[in-house]
């Protein structure tokens, strides 16, 4: 064999010297140690768990100290644990009743279960669905030798196959306590063929425990930012003392270091790489979510909105019905017997059952009196006392006798200028309610003064335009501010319709009382005053009201649609649910439990509301309906005349899938004449909303610390900011060639803007945030999802132009 001098002499020096490649072995094999250590420990509790359930299973000797132990350990996670408690609680907030044979309540009985022991006997017995079983025992006795306090023995000291009681866990033998003296005071509830719901969240724990871990061991590697240094000596001395500063210097904002020694701080550009571990954790979460709830959307917290509730409901609406049964089936099978042998006078005829009475509040039970009623059946007047809290002294006489409730009082969809039609009841018209207060009678006055000179007006706009504005975010809820969702994107294109619409609006209000000055009864401003005091209330109140609750309703019903259509795989179907009463418009009671699908993007038209006023709402069918669907076409001849009245008014629109608030047909442009023009809000300036000029507005100061454009780039590779309207906007910093500094000042713009203005001139309307600073404004706009440009404008009055739609007061 031949050998290198110099394969020798980098062994001697590598061993002996501690040479760079020495260092490198040593990081490597650190590292793999670490992954060993890792992998090691997931396969050691993996096989605990195994000999801990084969014990538990063991057909000679079972024991199950091992299996409880974990499982006792899976409930301190916080989420195995909320799911769990939430899920007895739904049960043990419930309250039970003894009835007789005769299926009267007995007071006297129940107020003996009114206890909190039996609120921790319910929990107790639900608690053996996630051991397999329980056992419980009377810890303390009042003076009337009933139960005053409940407890359970140690599960890992009963052997549940020979129901014995160990004395400790792993004792050969025990004494039996299904036997004996022991017989009369316990309580036993068993799941036989099982070792409890947990040992089946027991892999899905470890999973997680060790995805944290993992997460912690990655952010101490790669979320500290690297320090290196470069030492200008050779001298392996000084290498070695450096590095010993270097791990010395902690958290320390400074540090001395000697002449020709170099200090760089390098970002980790790791930090998207949590994601791994954050997504193996949701994913454990969904799935132990599915164990304890029947679904996985519970766990879900993924920035845009969890699905429907009928999913959630529904299936924890089954899961609590097969709880209470097997809880009121174990009450009156084991516990009531169990009762009567402790001296409980309980009879053998005596059923407990669950008292839902109690949660009908005394107008609900009220309106099940009058059901009754209406099905021609009379109620004992001791009932309606007892369940009522009332007394009833007589009959009231001298009355007249019901009418009957007309099949549909109301038939008309009419415009947003007369909103007495609908599915409510009709309102008193405002005019008279109020005078006008300063402001208006000032604007009033301008009028007066200055006829058919002036066709909008700011204060007139604000009062419809910001409640407006309210109710979409209301009724739409948290946005998805991921780049590709539809959320924000819909958010925007809502936004824009309401400013337009507000624009449209306030013009044919003015209008309105630009056509009462030319009416020849008007002869002085008292005059004027009078016959123009209800035009105030009807578009700031009467108009409004109606259109903040069509907004509200439109947005909440996109959410609805992204949601069901979220679902479409297990609930294929929507339903049109109305609320009937003499109210009622005869399409919504026509149209009222029709079942739809989903695929058809026509059926869609028929989604609520269908006119001003609508009450009606829709909801989910799972994949297991198999009644009748209603097609589109179907549906329009149910009610044609009603169909051709929402397409006169703009109604025959899918809201979850449309970009607008307001349709065209709904435009109050209507309301002028023909050769009107729109106002061009280009044409509005600082002068229109009564704003100071620019060298007299306060200024800000620069940002004194920059923070980085890498903090701020999502997986688009852009940067993203949320604005003053709280919508994201995205800039291409590259392509920008921004620096920190250039992007704190786009930043604090978008952020934190003097005035905001928008414009629908151009192709895809614009929105420009300025802000004020002494050389100048800077200016930042943006179309859609993008920032288009960015500058400083020395002579800022010029760039103060389009439709203000925020503003800092100062």
């Amino acid at each position: 064999m031949k050998f290198k001098i110099q394969a020798v002499s980098d062994f001697l020096h590598n061993a002996f010297v501690g040479g760079k490649d020495k260092d490198y072995e040593r990081a490597v094999t650190q590292m793999v140690d670490a992954i060993k250590r890792q992998r090691t420990f997931y396969n050691k509790e993996i096989r605990d768990w195994k000999i801990a359930r084969a014990t538990a299973l063991d057909p000679i000797m079972p024991r199950r100290k091992m299996l409880i132990d974990i499982m006792e350990e899976v409930l301190d996670d916080p989420f195995i644990y909320g799911r769990s408690e939430t899920r007895k609680l739904r049960v043990s907030n419930k309250s039970v009743a003894i009835v007789d044979k005769d299926g009267e309540i007995n007071e006297e009985k129940t107020k003996l279960l009114q206890k909190l022991w039996f609120k921790n006997l319910i929990k107790y017995t639900l608690d053996s669905i996630y051991f397999s079983y329980t056992l419980m025992y009377p810890k303390e006795l009042d003076e009337n030798g009933f139960i005053k306090n409940l407890s359970f023995v140690y599960r890992d000291h009963i052997v549940p196959e020979t129901t014995e009681i160990l004395i400790y866990p792993y004792d050969l033998q025990g004494e039996n306590f299904r036997d004996g003296d022991l017989k009369k005071w316990m309580l036993w509830v068993n799941h036989e063929h099982s070792i409890g719901l947990l040992n089946k969240a027991i892999p899905l724990w470890i999973f997680k425990k060790h995805s944290w871990q993992n997460w912690d061991e990655f952010e101490e590697m790669f979320g500290i930012p690297m320090r290196t240094a470069k030492v200008a000596s050779t001298d392996p001395r000084v290498k070695k003392e450096v590095d010993k500063w270097l791990k010395d210097l902690g958290s320390a904002g400074w540090a001395r270091f000697p002449e020709g020694v170099e200090i760089d701080i390098k970002e980790s550009n790791s930090r998207d790489s949590f994601n791994v571990f954050n997504e193996k954790r949701k994913a454990c979460n969904e799935e132990l979510a599915n164990l304890f709830d029947g679904n996985s959307e519970t766990a879900k917290d993924t920035g845009s909105r969890a699905k429907t509730g009928e999913i959630i409901n529904g299936t924890q609406k089954l899961i609590t019905m097969d709880d209470e049964t097997f809880v009121m089936f174990f009450i009156n099978d084991d516990v009531l017997p169990w009762l009567r042998g402790l001296g409980y006078p309980f009879e053998e005829t005596d059923t407990c059952i669950w008292n839902d009475n109690e949660k009908l509040t005394p107008k609900e039970r009220l309106e099940i009196f009058k059901g009754v009623k209406d099905l021609g059946y009379k109620i004992k007047k001791e009932q309606i006392e007892t369940e009522l809290d009332v007394e009833i002294v007589g009959e009231v006489s001298g009355g007249e006798p019901p009418q009957p409730i007309p099949q549909n009082r109301r038939t008309n969809f009419n415009t947003p200028h007369n909103h007495f039609s609908g599915c409510e009841a009709e309102m008193e018209h405002p005019a008279n309610v109020r005078d006008i207060t300063p402001q208006e009678e000032n604007f009033l006055r301008q009028l007066y003064e200055n006829p058919g000179t002036i066709n909008w007006s700011y204060n007139e706009f604000k009062a419809s335009h910001t409640p407006l504005l309210e109710a979409i975010k209301q009724g739409f809820g948290k946005m998805d501010f991921d780049f590709d969702s539809t959320d924000h994107r819909r958010m925007r294109a809502w936004m824009n319709n309401i400013h337009r619409f507000g624009v449209d609006k306030t013009q044919a209000e003015v209008y309105e009382l630009n056509e009462m000055l030319k009416d020849p009864e008007v002869k002085s401003f008292n005059d004027f005053r009078n016959k123009a005091k209800s035009v105030f209330p009807n578009y700031k109140e009467l108009y409004l009201r109606t259109e903040w609750d069509h907004a509200n309703a439109t947005s909440n019903m996109a959410a609805r649609y992204l949601e069901m259509m979220d679902d479409v795989e297990i609930a294929p179907y929507w339903r049109l649910n109305a609320i009937i009463d003499d109210g009622t418009t005869v399409i919504c009671r026509s149209l009222d439990g029709k079942v739809f699908d989903k695929r058809d993007q026509n059926s869609w038209k028929f989604l609520p509301p269908l006119h001003w006023k609508c009450r009606t709402d829709a909801e989910d069918i799972f994949d297991d309906y198999d009644g009748e669907i209603t097609s589109f076409d179907g549906a329009k001849e149910i009610d044609p005349d009603g169909w051709e009245r929402m397409q006169k008014q703009g109604f025959d629109v899918n809201w979850g899938d449309s970009d607008q608030v307001f349709t065209q047909a709904q435009s109050y442009l209507k309301k002028l004449p023909q050769d009107a023009m729109p106002i061009n809000v280009d044409d509005l300036g600082i002068t229109d909303y009564g704003l100071s000029e620019w060298a007299k507005v306060k200024k800000n100061s620069y940002p004194e610390k920059a923070v980085t454009i890498k903090s701020h780039i999502d997986k688009t590779g852009m940067a993203r900011i949320i604005t003053s309207e709280n919508l994201p906007v995205w800039i291409d910093a590259k392509a920008s060639k921004l620096d920190d500094q250039l992007f704190t000042q786009i930043r604090e713009t978008l952020m934190k803007p003097d005035e905001v203005y928008w414009s629908d001139s151009s192709k895809v309307p614009q929105s420009v945030f300025i802000r004020f600073y002494k050389d100048g404004a800077f200016k930042v706009t943006t179309e859609s999802v993008k920032v288009t440009d960015f500058e400083l404008i020395a002579d800022a009055d010029t760039i103060r132009k389009g439709l203000l739609v925020n503003t800092t007061k100062k």
